[in-house]
């Protein structure tokens, strides 16, 4: 009987020690989740920062080129300034790309996050491909003014 008993005992201190430690593991697992979110929140947050910083740099540099033009469109003749104008309108169009970009970026959650990289990715490469042309054309008109 007291074997029996002993045997009793020591099940439910087994049952108890195993109820507990199931516990501990789902606690782990739990926390180890958590963390890999927080991990993940602050990837996204420091890719996000990172493209905004790359979206503001390009359009400080549009802002730039636009008042470069401004400048020599004071100087230029009447064939330029329209050369010069229609440069502007596409630095504009540009610029307004790139504001929609920054305002996709600051929308963007965790679920929408691949696609709104994607495209801002997209439009920064074909704002940088249209710039090697604008450079060349600015360059092109403005040999053309001094010929």
């Amino acid at each position: 009987m007291k074997s029996k008993a002993i045997a009793i005992l020591g099940l439910a201190a087994l049952g108890f020690t195993a109820m507990s430690c199931g516990e501990n593991r789902a606690e782990r697992q739990a926390e180890k989740a958590n963390q890999e979110m927080m991990g993940a929140q602050k990837d996204f947050e420091k890719e996000r920062a990172e493209l905004r910083e790359d979206l503001r740099e390009l359009e400080t540099d549009i802002d730039k080129k636009m008042m470069e033009l401004e400048a020599k469109k004071e100087k230029a003749d009447a064939k330029m300034k329209a050369e010069i104008e229609e440069m502007e309108v596409e630095l504009k169009r540009e610029k307004t790309e790139v504001g929609q970009a920054i305002d996709d970026l600051e929308r963007a959650t965790e679920n929408t996050w691949e696609d709104v990289k994607t495209s801002v990715n997209n439009t920064t490469r074909d704002i940088e491909d249209t710039w090697k042309e604008f450079k060349s054309d600015v360059k092109d008109t403005f040999e053309k003014d001094n010929k």
